[in-house]
């Protein structure tokens, strides 16, 4: 080990030391410029000591919850991580904020169609909702609401999403794809914001419900054919109910090459799962999933 540290690591060993793939070291290496490995002249790249420590900065600063344009700027500008401050909240949010509070049904499905009609839905999912399910998030792990808000509050969010999905207007030879969340996966929200992202880029999608059993994946995508299917991780809790999921999700894969299989979510990376994964690719955005040319 010591003699290919002094002519540089193979990627694979660079894989071993810091625990990411060599397809996610090869992307962040692509994409954002952090590390430039040399080449043999074999073609081989070669990895510097120095290079295994910029990825395990970035990985702690993920594992600290920073994104990764976050992590990026923090590494790059050498300050030293900090909490992330929050921002400020909007009032369309705090609006929902109260309705839910008090169970008002009626009154939440009121301000989440005056909110889309006044920001239009792109705007409305990035300003109003995810801002609204982290809060929704918070309140709920510090006990400030109890179960019943937080699950009335987040089934009426979901029904909203669900009609806007449904009257959708797209063109029929649109290409279609699936959005599965994974099994013991219950979070659903994020599903539907990602396949609403998706048919504003002109995609056709049909979202299975909470925790399907992974036949039931496979059988949806057999049926269905669709030229992409996105998995979603939004907590690490299928993982931890089945330590294996990975590999069988990358044999459903394998036995459906028509189908580009993608996973995301912070359930991959509060988990620590960088799989080293053959036939599935990790969606760290949406631009890994819209992108044409990944194969």
């Amino acid at each position: 080990m010591k003699k290919n540290q002094e002519h540089g690591l193979l990627v694979k060993e660079v894989s071993q030391l810091t625990g990411l793939s060599p397809q996610v070291i090869r992307k962040w290496e692509e994409r954002y410029g952090l590390i430039c490995p040399k080449r043999h002249m074999n073609g081989y790249r070669l990895y510097t000591c120095e290079d295994v420590a910029t990825l395990m900065k970035i990985c702690r600063l993920r594992d600290q919850g920073h994104s990764m344009k976050e992590a990026l700027h923090l590494f790059r500008s050498h300050q030293t991580p900090e909490p992330v401050p929050k921002m400020p909240v909007s009032e369309d949010v705090l609006a929902l904020l109260e309705k839910g509070s008090m169970y008002d049904e009626a009154g939440l499905l009121l301000l989440l169609k005056q909110a889309l009609h006044r920001h239009g839905l792109e705007k409305f999912l990035s300003t109003t909702i995810q801002p609204l399910m982290r809060e929704i998030g918070d309140l709920w792990a510090s006990g400030k609401w109890d179960e019943s808000q937080e699950t009335i509050t987040s089934l009426a969010i979901r029904d909203f999403l669900v009609q806007i999905r449904r009257n959708f207007d797209l063109v029929e030879e649109a290409p279609l794809m699936l959005g599965c969340c994974l099994p013991h996966e219950m979070h659903e929200i994020p599903l539907h914001i990602v396949l609403l992202q998706a048919m504003m880029h002109g995609w056709q999608t049909i979202a299975a419900g909470p925790s399907p059993k992974l036949s039931s994946i496979e059988d949806l995508v057999q049926r269905l054919e669709p030229q992409k299917l996105i998995l979603s991780a939004t907590t690490a809790t299928p993982f931890t109910h089945n330590p294996h999921l990975f590999e069988q999700l990358e044999d459903i894969a394998e036995r459906n090459p028509s189908t580009q299989f993608f996973i995301g979510g912070n359930g991959i990376f509060d988990h620590k799962i960088y799989f080293n994964p053959k036939k599935i690719q990790i969606a760290y955005t949406l631009e890994d999933v819209f992108n044409e040319n990944r194969g």
